[in-house]
């Protein structure tokens, strides 16, 4: 008599295979977006709230307006525009953006643009939720349509301020959670 041809064993089997399934899941499940990012929690402007001004560009004003731009988003709306300034000077900056994307760990209906102002390029990425909805033309003409001439001058504020109030808009008209 062969064990695995009665019927409670496959039933064992199925169990356990469902609850190692659950177990892997888990494990291997994104973090949480949170309005912190890492390290810090929105108060007077001057934690994070996903504005990260690694190359030293931005005034304390446009850092507390992008700060309560994506405080508000994620009030209404449970999402972010991560922003980050670099001095990368690569040619990878879409792999840098998606790393930095998971360090800070934005959610699948975030996104993020990185300003590489040393390497004088910028990056918009959105996340996989929004796939669909917006696509990595949308993001190329985005960024094109609302960053490229204030860039292009070295105005990394308005850069910025204009993608993001624009990505604002767009959440507003076309995502409502």
């Amino acid at each position: 008599m062969n064990i695995l041809k009665k019927q409670s064993v496959a039933w064992v089997i199925t169990a356990v295979m469902v609850v190692a399934a659950i177990v892997i899941g888990l494990t291997k499940a994104p973090a949480i977006s949170t309005p912190e990012g890492p390290g810090g929690s929105y108060s007077d402007g001057s934690d994070s709230w996903y504005v990260y001004d690694d190359a030293d560009v931005l005034s304390a004003s446009t850092e507390r307006t992008l700060r309560e731009r994506n405080r508000q988003l994620y009030e209404s709306m449970d999402v972010v525009v991560a922003c980050v300034t670099t001095d990368y000077g690569r040619d990878d900056l879409y792999d840098f953006a998606m790393d930095y994307a998971g360090s800070i760990g934005l959610g699948q209906y975030d996104f993020i643009v990185v300003l590489d102002i040393s390497g004088e390029n910028y990056w918009l990425i959105q996340g996989s939720g929004l796939v669909d909805l917006f696509t990595d033309d949308d993001c190329s003409a985005y960024a094109w349509q609302y960053m490229e001439q204030p860039f292009a001058r070295g105005d990394w504020a308005s850069a910025l301020l204009n993608l993001t109030q624009a990505l604002a808009d767009w959440y507003a008209g076309h995502y409502l959670t």
